[in-house]
Parts: C-alpha cells; sequence; structure tokens
C-alpha cells in the first residue's frame, strides 16, 4: 500500500471528527482503508477523499 494517514489527519483535512471518519471507515466509505487487526487504528489512502455528499463542520468552514 502507498503511504497512509491515520483518521486524525484526515479528519483535520477534511474538517470532521475522528468518529466520523471512523464510522466511513468501517461502512467502506473510503476506499481501501484497512486496518491492522479490529481495534487498531486505521490506515487510510493518503489520496483518499471523503464520501460524496460529505458535510464539513461549520466551524471549521473558511479555515483554509
Amino acid at each position: 500500500m502507498s503511504e497512509a494517514i491515520g483518521t486524525r489527519e484526515f479528519a483535520e483535512k477534511y474538517g470532521v471528527t475522528q468518529a466520523t471518519v471512523s464510522k466511513w471507515c468501517r461502512e467502506g466509505k473510503i476506499p481501501n482503508c484497512n486496518q491492522d487487526g479490529k481495534g487498531s487504528p486505521w490506515h487510510i489512502p493518503k489520496d483518499a477523499v471523503p464520501p460524496v455528499g460529505y458535510k464539513q463542520r461549520k466551524s471549521d468552514i473558511g479555515k483554509e
């Protein structure tokens, strides 16, 4: 697998919560993410994007 990031970095990048990113991974909404084992951190491809229609937290809009 190419370089991967964790849920925190992905969440910060797209203005969502870590819990939301974990949920997307569990539900297969972020392609090619995986875990070493149940309960271990998610490995998300660096070039992955959020699912279509995701909503950014209002507090993060305009911070870019």
